[in-house]
């Protein structure tokens, strides 16, 4: 999929979906955990998706637009492709999954977005795109690293 001109809000619209996609998988295991200090750490990733939602649509919002919470048929099955349907994988392979692991796959997602949106940088022909996807990158970055 060739994403050279996608416009800026829209690649806020997919973070922000990714950030919720990112949220529910962390709620889904702490639903499923009753150790008290795993319970703390994936309270504390599962609040860090939800900030970083957040930041992604206030993005939306200074730009006088309302999110939609929807994308295109090609960028909502790339999304899914991507990075939603491997979590929802990754949850159901979780249940005997140790913590360290389960970390582990959270830091690789990160990662990975990351990666995509910084990809997105080079060659790019939308006026303010660049710093737009630096702000994605900042945001996801600063979660890894947590």
């Amino acid at each position: 999929m060739d994403f050279s001109r996608v416009p800026a809000e829209q690649l806020f619209e997919m973070a922000a979906i990714i950030e919720q996609g990112g949220f529910d998988f962390y709620a889904r295991l702490i639903a499923r955990t009753s150790n008290p200090k795993v319970m703390n750490e994936l309270k504390f990733l599962r609040d860090e998706e939800g900030a970083h939602r957040a930041f992604f649509l206030d993005q939306l919002r200074r730009r006088g637009i309302a999110p939609r919470g929807e994308l295109g048929p090609g960028l909502a099955e790339f999304l899914d492709h991507e990075f939603l349907g491997p979590l929802d994988g990754a949850y159901r392979l979780r249940e005997g999954a140790s913590n360290d692991a389960t970390l582990a796959f959270g830091a690789f997602m990160e990662q990975k977005t990351i990666d995509f949106y910084r990809s997105l940088m080079t060659g790019t022909a939308v006026a303010g795109r660049r710093e737009d996807l630096e702000r994605i990158v900042d945001q996801e970055d600063a979660h890894r690293r947590k």
